[in-house]
């Protein structure tokens, strides 16, 4: 409003030279004591004032064409109407439209003086009112207030991005230590246990008992397996972030592989005082898919159903044919999984907190792979877990319909 008031108010100074100049003229002075006391006189009054009138019209009309183009050129673009004033804000000329303007004139016009009358003691004022000044301005307030907000939303925006950006870089940054120390220690592990048994079979009293030597041997044996499972882990994680899984199709039992992976873990599930069940009730196990990786698949699931299941673990194996799909769901009595987490499980280096960070073998880059797996065989795998009761993971694998 202050911008608008100064913008019409230069317009109007640089327009009153112009307006100075312009024909206005004033009423005739009235003559003390004096009336027309004929038809004639009165007649030539009444003709004065219609032709003064008319010259008056005129230059308020020239006066107003002459005004809005110097309004436009100080970009004031709002439709004005104009009057003459006296000094008192009454009426020299009021167009007939604008009776009802009067006091908005005296109130709330802008005013310029263009001719003084000595013998009227007199001065006229043009005097211009927008009757849509305030309209316009909140119209343009409203804009302005408008693409504020908007610039203030982008801003809350791209701050609530930018701060989501750097609580994810934090928490793979965290993600990425937890990974370094749970790596140093796993391989840290293994790798003093091969020592020690190195050293032991040194030892020529030792090495002299075929039942000890049997035993550090197998113990090496274990510990260097051990070994080559986290180094595949962490290349089978990198396969995965270059895009370089391959799958080799082909069909596959999957009762047998369930089988050959319980075989190849019958030991590790003995050492934990573990015990395995099964229900293998599809009727047709058969899939295709990648043997290498389905069976990396089941090996991790198993495995996690060994470490997570306490003390004495148990699994149950349960596999059925539903609507053209493979069911395979491997069922644990284990710690479970609390509810915030579940949603996470899949994701790269998470692993569930539970206390100890080294209580659990493993990087956190297991069931992200199998997630991989099964997307890539275009299969998916559901979890369904309740903290100190245990946990549920099904594999769905689709089955092509065998022709008639």
């Amino acid at each position: 409003s202050d911008l608008f008031d100064e913008q019409a108010r230069t317009a109007l100074v640089e327009a009153q030279s112009v307006l100075s100049q312009m024909p206005f003229g004033f009423p005739p002075p009235p003559v003390s004591g004096w009336s027309p006391s004929s038809g004639a006189a009165a007649d030539s009054l009444a003709e004065l004032r219609a032709e003064q009138s008319i010259q008056r019209e005129s230059a308020m009309a020239l006066a107003d064409s002459i005004l809005a183009l110097v309004f436009e050129g100080r970009g004031v673009n709002f439709a004005f109407r104009s009057a003459l004033l006296d000094r008192y804000g009454r009426p020299i000329f009021l167009r007939d439209d604008d009776v009802d303007l009067l006091e908005k004139f005296a109130d709330e016009g802008y005013r310029i003086p263009t001719g003084e009358s000595r013998v009227l003691e007199e001065v006229q004022l043009y005097t211009v009112f927008f009757p849509g000044k305030r309209y316009a301005l909140a119209g343009e307030m409203w804009i302005e207030l408008t693409a504020n907000l908007l610039l203030m939303v982008v801003l809350l925006l791209f701050t609530v991005y930018a701060a989501n950006g750097l609580r994810k870089a934090e928490q793979l940054n965290r993600l990425k230590s937890d990974l370094i120390n749970n790596m140093t220690h796993e391989l840290k592990t293994p790798i003093s246990t091969i020592g020690l048994a190195g050293e032991a079979l040194l030892d020529d009293q030792m090495s002299a008992d075929p039942e000890n030597l049997r035993y550090y041997v197998q113990l090496i044996r274990s510990e260097n397996k051990r070994l080559g499972l986290l180094v595949e882990n962490v290349l089978r994680a990198a396969m995965l972030d270059q895009g370089e899984l391959e799958l080799f199709r082909q069909p596959i039992n999957f009762h047998d592989l369930l089988k050959e992976v319980l075989r190849n873990q019958a030991i590790h599930i003995k050492k934990q005082s573990g015990s395995t069940s099964s229900q293998l009730e599809a009727t047709d196990p058969v899939v295709k898919g990648d043997q290498t990786h389905l069976t990396n698949v089941v090996f991790n699931l198993v495995d996690n159903a060994i470490k997570y299941g306490g003390e004495q673990p148990k699994l149950h194996l349960r596999t059925w044919n539903e609507g053209g799909f493979l069911h395979v769901a491997f069922e644990d009595k284990g710690i479970g999984i609390p509810r915030e987490h579940i949603g996470k499980v899949f994701d790269k280096l998470y692993r569930v907190p539970t206390g100890n960070v080294h209580n659990v073998k493993g990087f956190g880059l297991g069931l992200s792979y199998v997630q991989a797996v099964m997307q890539q065989h275009g299969a998916e795998i559901n979890v369904v877990s309740v903290a100190g009761e245990g946990s549920t993971f099904t594999l769905v694998f689709p089955q092509q319909k065998k022709k008639t």
